[in-house]
């Protein structure tokens, strides 16, 4: 409609400026040529003029007041020629102006926008890791068929099963279409948060002998993808242990995961098996002396299971007390065998003892008097 009321205006425009030419009052002189060029003009515009005055009757006064009158300025032509030229242009514009403007376009697909106020714009509401589903009436007054679609985040369907971490507002459009008009309405999405505790693993009990390194990593995550605080009780506090062969024993561990609001507890055990570990004997060689002095070994001996409890032993012919003053008559080779036994294990160690012989002259202890 108001494609048609500009072109009626613009064709009511064009008639007043060729009414102030007085294409009536011309004579047209029968012995030029170019005469009967600006006779045929003449004629054509004479019957857009009609044409105009039909469009004209049927019009409302409504056009009339609606439309922009500008007023032209009058231009008096210097000859004939150029005012036939001026006429030949300003009918072929108004012809094209014609054809733009009135014809409809009659293949055109209309969108209707539900003109809704923001305030009126209806809201529903879910928590998160909820399943939304909009269930939409639609109705065409002319019975036609309807198909309907939703935006992102829901499906075409208008289906969303929410998750943690998808708090937020979500705008949605809803199109309904009779494959002619398209209608759409905005719907508000909001998603309230739900904060849940990290999630951690189930741990398994764990065993490792004495000497060797445990290392623990927990894996945690947060269904809200809040950061997350991880804490491990001793030993395994850092993540890593080295133990040693007093390291024997049951150790419960407590891993704590924490978003700042919600905590995740969970134990398990670690178990070190006892490794035993034989006593070492130090500070010994073999000796070489010579008969009449003195034997005296020193064993050092240790364990490094310090809760054992080592028993030294030293053989004959030095003792336990390690220590032995040999005689004249002791003279050879003696292995001396030392023992450290933890209750688990015996460690044993040789010394070579090589007694050198020493010759002594007789002594006399006893003169006496013989008597007949």
């Amino acid at each position: 409609m108001k494609k048609s009321m500009v072109a009626i205006s613009i064709i009511t425009l064009f008639i007043f400026l060729v009414g102030c030419l007085d294409y009536k009052a011309y004579d047209i002189p029968k012995e030029n040529k170019s005469v009967k060029d600006d006779s045929s003009l003449i004629d054509e515009i004479s019957k857009v003029e009609k044409e105009a005055n039909k469009l004209n009757t049927s019009t409302s006064k409504t056009v009339a007041t609606n439309s922009k009158t500008t007023t032209p300025t009058k231009t008096t032509p210097t000859n004939k020629t150029s005012t036939t030229n001026l006429k030949k242009e300003e009918v072929a514009a108004t012809k094209k102006t014609v054809e733009d403007k009135i014809l409809p376009e009659l293949s055109e697909k209309k969108t209707f926008v539900d003109t809704t106020a923001d305030e009126n714009v209806a809201t529903i509401t879910v928590k998160e890791n909820e399943m939304v589903k909009l269930n939409v009436n639609v109705t065409d007054p002319d019975k036609d068929p309807v198909t309907y679609s939703f935006s992102k985040p829901l499906s075409k369907t208008g289906d969303w099963k929410t998750n943690y971490g998808d708090a937020g507002e979500y705008m949605v459009t809803i199109s309904a279409s009779d494959q002619k008009v398209t209608t759409t309405k905005k719907v508000k999405l909001v998603v309230e948060r739900v904060n849940v505790p990290p999630v951690m693993e189930d741990f398994k009990d764990l065993t490792f002998n004495e000497g060797q390194v445990v290392k623990f990593e927990p894996k945690v995550k947060d269904p809200n993808n809040d950061p997350v605080t991880v804490q491990v009780s001793e030993p395994l506090k850092n993540g890593t242990w080295t133990t040693d062969f007093t390291s024997a024993g049951v150790y419960p561990i407590t891993v704590t995961a924490g978003d700042g609001q919600l905590e995740t507890k969970k134990t398990f055990k670690v178990t070190i098996n006892n490794i035993n570990v034989l006593p070492t004997i130090e500070n010994v060689k073999d000796l070489t002396i010579k008969e009449g002095e003195l034997v005296k070994l020193e064993p050092k001996v240790t364990d490094v299971d310090k809760e054992d409890k080592v028993k030294v032993t030293i053989s004959d012919p030095v003792g336990d007390d390690g220590v032995w003053q040999t005689g004249y008559t002791d003279h050879g080779k003696y292995t001396i065998v030392i023992t450290a036994d933890d209750g688990h294990g015996k460690s044993t160690k040789n010394v070579n003892l090589m007694v050198e012989d020493v010759n002594m002259p007789p002594v006399i202890k006893l003169i006496a008097v013989e008597k007949n």
